[in-house]
């Protein structure tokens, strides 16, 4: 996968998130022991901000990716051959059409089987309904202190290029003329995020919508 990392066709996404960097540093260095430190990336694109923070935490700390179990598995693979083996790749989702992130995103916090994160960077499908549940979980799973990063804040299906009807006939059959408008992270932090008090919007940076828990 990081292969693909400067392609032509990959140029929008081949360059590491530099809010995470920033954040991460600033939290690793508020820790006694880099170890624990927990990061969690929904949606991996092609690697490239994991291979970054891989880099940055040099073992220290544990990595946790949820996004299509191949993914996943193929980034884990690949960053293990650069020596990072802090990753853990339990999460993907299968391929069906209904799974996803946020399903084993819940799984995990009922079955207590995930720990506390100190960042997530929400960077997946940027859907109601796969982003809303995803961030009701995540908020009972980030530590005090801790960040919620929201990339593409003000996408729409409309603005994309990708998955506007004109260019994707298909998103008229799946979704009503107001939900292809619709910038669905924003309502995503509009519904979820904003009125929680335990969280602290700081504002929008490049796109990305941040808040941190009060500690």
């Amino acid at each position: 996968m990081l292969e693909k990392i400067g392609l032509p066709n990959y140029q929008t996404i081949s360059k590491a998130d530099p809010i995470v960097l920033r954040c991460i540093a600033e939290l690793r260095d508020r820790l006694a022991d880099k170890n624990e430190f927990v990061f969690y990336e929904i949606g991996v694109g092609i690697g490239a901000t994991t291979q970054a923070v891989a880099k940055l935490m040099d073992n220290l700390g544990q990595i946790y990716l949820f996004s299509r179990d191949k993914d996943v598995q193929e980034l884990t693979r690949d960053l293990a051959g650069l020596g990072y083996t802090n990753v853990n790749s339990d999460w993907g989702s299968p391929p069906g059409v209904f799974a996803g992130y946020h399903f084993q995103l819940a799984m995990g916090f009922v079955e207590k089987k995930l720990p506390m994160f100190d960042l997530v960077y929400v960077d997946g499908g940027h859907i109601f309904h796969l982003d809303a549940p995803a961030a009701c979980i995540l908020k009972e799973l980030c530590k005090p202190g801790g960040y919620m990063l929201f990339d593409d804040w003000g996408w729409s299906m409309a603005k994309s290029p990708s998955r506007n009807p004109d260019v994707r006939p298909q998103t008229l059959k799946e979704y009503d003329p107001q939900q292809i408008k619709v910038a669905h992270v924003k309502l995503v932090c509009n519904a979820i995020m904003d009125p929680d008090t335990r969280f602290q919007f700081h504002g929008l940076e490049s796109g990305t919508a941040i808040y941190q828990r009060k500690a």
